[in-house]
């Protein structure tokens, strides 16, 4: 197997292909201008498909056959309309167009088949599959993700001098993403920490409000057309070229004002139906900083809560590595060095660390296609030999020029020779003789790049013995990676039927090292009848697993309709389910009936999202109408401190409400999905401050109400049996982390574990059976569903009771249960099926 060695920066602006080569890195040239970037833009002349500069050069003759920042709608349903060709494209499809250009800056002839392709870090499950989707169009086979901020960092660390351990702290504003993430290095190795970002804050934010907030209203003024502000974003409106014009304008003037202090604007404004107008503008660099001090501002506002969440100070911060053409924005550099004061380094270029840094992971990484060996390309088969097992110890990173490799043979030995190679033939142990069990070498290493080696065993005749994988990769003077993070809690919607409404169950937490994997096995919540119209619902979202399942994502759904089931399904049967989720977020859902032997499996990789204005619109409204009663229950409960959340809620809602309202069908800019994200993370904030301190105090006080019981009866009552003591030891062993966490469905579900154990007690000691079925004979009519079936099992509960048959008796107590309204409540919701 060979290393990937190619990385290409996908950018919303410009975009740019690099390859890794013996230790050095190397970006590519355009052959047409010999510029490194490459503009993410796509135009279209008749039957021709012009990218990048040429394309640009078409905005100001024919901007609507001219496509740029599609990026931003990666992972949307949205197409864009072609004119020219009268017909539709996606963001998918316009970015391979993009990833195919630049494979032509590669001037030695290669045509990759393996690419590692850059993300922002926030991207989630759906934009991180549209983007492997266009590397797929673009013909790659393998397409490796990797997150922006890892690959400046890597840029960043692989081109100074070594550096043992500190926390740097990445600022990456581009084109039209923001990535804010905490590097820490350690003996060589990075790992990011934590992030946090916004894919809808960059650059053609920037340049958007420019249009609308300054350009617009000088424009107002010097031709005499008021319109201009409703109509100028619109799709087949009557201002649609001038929107485009306007928008290169702004990216034209916002990079002269990063060097100047005046930039000048001259343009020639057509109206249909009358004369051209000529129009000069100069916009100084204060009425730009003024303008868009509010975006700036946002972005170091996500760093503070980054820090705050880590519990991190700014003299715990070596340096902000600053990534980004937009960084190069002089009020950028001015408020992250007055607001957190901490040394800014702009020593790598903004343009290309991505792509550099996406060269030295695929340096690192083997690409995974597979490769025929010399005897398949021939036809021979390989005959089956005894498979020998053996376990390797050695630092996968090193800047040493030789590491230590030490082997344990497992289990029976058959080998009596071994022999480690460098596959490119540098390094050769030589047939050594086994001694014992184990063995160690010093390998030598090539200097900036991965060495990979391969152990073999013979046996006395010299025949190689088959083993499993015995590839060693060892990258020697690169900076290696710990691994991905997981930008957000991947997790299941569950039923909480006590609280009639359902819940986020966490999954994978973020921050974990991808690829991940996990089983977890869920009772079933209601018996799923056959005959009726009923499913168990398997939906798995990403987001914040401590907030409702509404202001999450969804990130596929399984549904498994009755129609489907070989047979009845009970309440308490349990499900299998098994989650994976890959390096580059394929996410894999295996989910097993167990009470049908049934299995249903899913890969989830979907690739666009839809929103709709009206339906965020009616969204909107309804979130509203539930914070409006929301409001009422807590001014009646005098729950002011919960009140004033609501109001705040509801304030934030207005405002975005005046935003919707404004949107038209055919809104040409980002704005609904930026609109969409803004409802989702005031939905979170309702949810998670609605009550929820009153309720996890409530849950504590009953947890601990329900273990000091439990521990009572373990100390008093005698005919428990041991293995519930056992139980309870178990379910209590991790409470002070349970606790500590202050997380409503963390406590809820171990109070649910508890009262568990509890009626398992009851139901096995013949005491505490005695005592509940007294508690429930003496219940009221009104207690019960059916009290006709309840004085029947009494009257055989009281008989049993009399002939000190406790077997008989719990049974009888466990009819008495189910019949009790209490019991019965939990059917109230229909739910996902799963408890």
């Amino acid at each position: 197997m060979k290393t990937i060695n190619f990385g290409i920066d996908l950018g919303t602006t410009n975009s740019l292909i690099a390859r890794y080569s013996q230790g050095k890195t190397e970006v590519f040239k355009n052959p047409v201008g010999f510029k490194e970037t490459l503009p993410s833009c796509v135009a279209f002349r008749g039957e021709r498909i012009i990218v990048g500069d040429k394309a640009r050069e078409w905005v100001q003759k024919d901007p609507l056959n001219v496509f740029s920042a599609f990026k931003r709608k990666m992972g949307t349903g949205e197409k864009y309309f072609i004119p020219a060709k009268l017909e539709s494209i996606s963001a998918i499809e316009l970015s391979a167009m993009v990833l195919r250009e630049l494979k032509n800056f590669i001037y030695s002839g290669e045509n990759p088949e393996s690419m590692v392709i850059t993300i922002p870090a926030s991207f989630d499950t759906v934009q991180s599959n549209a983007t492997k989707q266009a590397g797929y169009q673009a013909g790659f086979k393998e397409v490796v993700l990797l997150q922006e901020p890892i690959a400046a960092s890597l840029s960043f660390f692989n081109n100074r001098a070594q550096i043992d351990q500190g926390k740097w702290l990445v600022y990456d504003l581009g084109g039209g993403t923001f990535d804010a993430a905490i590097i820490e290095v350690v003996n060589g190795e990075m790992k990011v920490l934590d992030h946090q970002g916004d894919n809808f804050l960059g650059g053609v934010d920037i340049d958007h409000i420019m249009v609308t907030e300054l350009l617009i209203p000088k424009l107002i003024e010097l031709s005499g057309k008021p319109d201009l502000a409703d109509h100028i974003a619109t799709r087949n409106g009557p201002y649609e070229r001038l929107y485009y014009i306007l928008l290169q304008k702004a990216e034209e003037c916002k990079k002269e004002l990063s060097s100047q202090l005046v930039s000048e604007i001259d343009f020639t404004f057509e109206i249909p139906g009358e004369a051209p107008m000529d129009i000069f503008m100069e916009i100084p660099r204060s009425e730009f900083e003024i303008l868009i001090d509010p975006i700036i501002s946002n972005s170091t506002g996500m760093i503070a809560e980054l820090l705050e969440r880590n519990e991190l100070e700014s003299k715990d911060i070596s340096e902000i590595i600053l990534i980004g053409g937009s960084t190069l924005i002089p009020l950028v550099r001015e408020k992250l060095e007055s607001e957190f004061e901490i040394p800014l380094n702009y020593s790598v270029d903004p343009t290309n660390a991505v792509a550099i840094g996406a060269a030295y992971y695929a340096g690192t990484k083997m690409a995974r296609l597979e490769e025929k060996t010399e005897e398949q390309e021939q036809g021979q088969e390989i005959p089956d030999a005894p498979l020998l097992e053996f376990k390797l110890a050695y630092n996968n990173s090193t800047r040493d020029n030789e590491e230590y490799v030490k082997a344990v043979i497992l289990g029976k030995n058959p080998a009596v020779f071994y022999r480690i190679l460098r596959q490119d033939g540098g390094y050769d142990s030589g047939l050594k003789q086994l001694k014992g069990n184990d063995f160690g070498e010093f390998v030598s290493l090539r200097e900036q790049t991965v060495n990979v080696f391969h152990i073999r065993f013979y046996d006395e005749n010299q025949n190689e013995i088959k083993t499993g994988s015995n590839k060693i990769e060892i990258t020697q003077g690169l900076y290696s990676l710990y691994g991905q993070p997981l930008p957000e809690d991947i997790c299941l919607e569950v039923d909480d039927l006590e609280n009639n409404t359902t819940i986020c169950e966490l999954v994978f937490k973020r921050n974990s090292i991808l690829p991940l994997s996990k089983t977890i096995y869920k009772e079933i919540s209601r018996t799923i009848k056959t005959g009726e119209k009923d499913s168990i619902i398997i939906n798995l979202l990403e987001g914040d697993h401590t907030t409702h399942p509404n202001a999450n994502k969804i990130i596929g759904v399984i549904e498994i309709a009755n129609d489907k089931l070989n047979g009845q399904v009970v309440r308490g049967s349990e499900v299998e389910i098994k989650i994976e989720i890959s390096e580059s977020r394929d996410v894999h859902v295996n989910a097993t009936i167990l009470f049908t032997n049934q299995e249903f499996s899913e890969v989830f990789s979907p690739t666009e999202k839809y929103v709709s204005i009206s339906k965020l619109k009616e969204e909107i409204i309804q979130l509203r109408d539930e914070f409006e009663i929301a409001l009422h229950k807590a001014a009646d409960d005098e729950d002011f401190e919960n009140a004033q959340h609501i109001m705040n809620s509801i304030s934030d809602l207005d405002n975005l409400q005046k935003d919707a309202l404004k949107l038209r069908d055919g809104d040409l800019t980002d704005t609904r999905y930026q609109l969409e994200e803004q409802k989702r993370k005031i939905a979170k904030h309702y949810y998670n401050t609605r009550g929820k301190n009153t309720r996890v105090q409530s849950e504590m006080m009953e947890y601990t109400d329900s273990r000091n019981a439990i521990r009572n009866w373990l100390d008093t009552i005698d005919d428990i049996p041991e293995d519930l003591h056992k139980r309870f030891d178990k379910i209590t062993e991790k409470e002070h982390d349970i606790l500590k966490s202050n997380s409503y469905f963390l406590i809820k579900s171990q109070n649910n574990a508890l009262n568990r154990l509890a009626w398992r007690m009851i139901l096995k000691s013949a005491h505490l059976t005695t005592t509940y079925f007294h508690i429930y004979a003496e219940k009221d009519e009104t207690e019960f569903t059916n009290y006709s079936l309840a004085k029947k099992a009494i009257s055989r509960g009281e008989k049993a009771l009399d002939r000190q048959n406790f077997i008989e008796l719990s049974s009888v107590l466990s009819e008495l249960m189910g019949l009790s309204k209490s019991s019965q409540a939990e059917y109230f919701i229909k739910g996902t099926g799963l408890g």
